[in-house]
């Protein structure tokens, strides 16, 4: 069931990666923030790189399932870029695809706090956590349903959002709350 899911993610991860890495604006700010706070990593990422072409080789190891090539070159556009939820999002994949759990739900809070109603991100998070046994799946699974409820085809994610209904950790009654 997690296999299931899993792949249902990372093909709508990889669906939705193509969206332009560069069209959005850097947060010096938010990324000098990031630097000092963040418990992933805290050195600077050099200068001379282009995240963008390293974004491209990350979705293409991702697509040949080379999670830990993906892994390796997706965390260097996180340091690079740390305020592209897109890049952390598919981090969160690449984690996944090795079963790094842990690492994996930290790369999709980061996403998430980025982009709060990023369908994948929330998805893949739901999966890290149902694969940790923690009981806030359920809060992700609440999320999608309320999502899917309120979209009903109406949205761009309605697709994906069926899909998730029908399969993987989200299928079944809504919790009681």
């Amino acid at each position: 069931m997690r296999r299931t899911f899993g792949l249902i993610a990372l093909i709508a991860a990889l669906g939705t990666a193509s969206a332009p890495l560069a069209q959005q604006q850097p947060q010096q700010d938010q990324r000098d923030n990031y630097i000092q706070n963040d418990g992933i990593r805290r050195e600077q990422p050099p200068a001379e790189s282009v995240p963008a072409k390293a974004y491209a080789k990350g979705v293409e190891a991702l697509r040949a399932k080379r999670y830990k090539e993906a892994v390796k070159t997706l965390a260097r556009v996180t340091d690079e870029a740390p305020d592209r939820p897109a890049a952390w999002r598919l981090l969160g994949v690449a984690y996944s695809g090795e079963q790094r759990w842990a690492a994996a739900r930290r790369a999709y809070k980061r996403a998430l706090y980025l982009a709060p109603d990023d369908v994948i991100s929330h998805a893949g998070l739901g999966a890290a956590l149902v694969a940790l046994n923690d009981p806030k799946a359920q809060a992700q699974a609440d999320w999608l349903r309320a999502k899917a409820e309120a979209c009903r085809d109406a949205c761009p994610e309605a697709p994906l959002l069926k899909a998730l209904e029908r399969s993987g950790p989200f299928a079944g009654p809504p919790s009681s709350s």
